[in-house]
């Protein structure tokens, strides 16, 4: 184990010949990659680490670090994941009335993103199976009996995987998702 007086030295060895702006984005893709809060580098020296957690009143403590680097990043607030998800402790369920989409593929599209953030919301992991999904899609009223498995065949560039092995909530879909998530709250 390093000693923290190594490490920093260290670090500051590295970081010392390279450019304030590029020193924050190797900080910021080093705690990314750490799985670590990226809004560190974001902070105002003159502020403190206060800066860092000021958005507001809107308190995004309950989720894990990767869900609130995405908020943040997305501009994505509490509220707004309020009128999508119910977060009960370990229970994150979707309870819109209808998702949106000009069709019944759009729609499942949609939201399979919506489990997929849920997912991300409870563990860090936009992993999620497609029993759950269906599950939602049929609750939601955007299953179609005889088209889901077609429509789920070419999901776009938003997700990622299979009715075997599940599915992934890609960086494009991530973004959409947020998009969609603010939409509701713009209805």
């Amino acid at each position: 184990m390093t000693d923290l007086k190594t490490l920093v030295t260290g670090l500051y060895d590295l970081l010392e010949p390279v450019e304030a702006a590029d020193r924050k984005k190797a900080i910021k893709a080093v705690m990314t990659m750490l799985g670590d809060d990226a809004s560190v580098a974001d902070q105002n020296p003159s502020k403190g680490a206060a800066a860092a957690d000021d958005d507001g009143d809107d308190d995004n403590s309950d989720f894990n670090v990767k869900a609130r680097t995405w908020m943040s990043r997305n501009k994505v607030t509490n509220d707004e994941i309020a009128h999508v998800f119910h977060v009960d402790g370990e229970t994150v369920d979707v309870i819109v009335d209808n998702v949106p989409g000009k069709n019944t593929k759009e729609q499942a599209i949609n939201e399979y993103m919506l489990t997929g953030i849920g997912e991300f919301l409870k563990t860090g992991d936009s992993k999620f199976t497609d029993k759950a999904a269906r599950a939602t899609c049929k609750k939601l009223g955007c299953y179609a009996d005889t088209n889901h498995a077609t429509h789920m065949k070419k999901p776009g560039n938003v997700l990622s995987g299979s009715k075997e092995a599940g599915w992934t909530v890609t960086g494009p879909g991530m973004k959409a998702a947020a998009e969609l998530i603010k939409g509701f709250t713009a209805e």
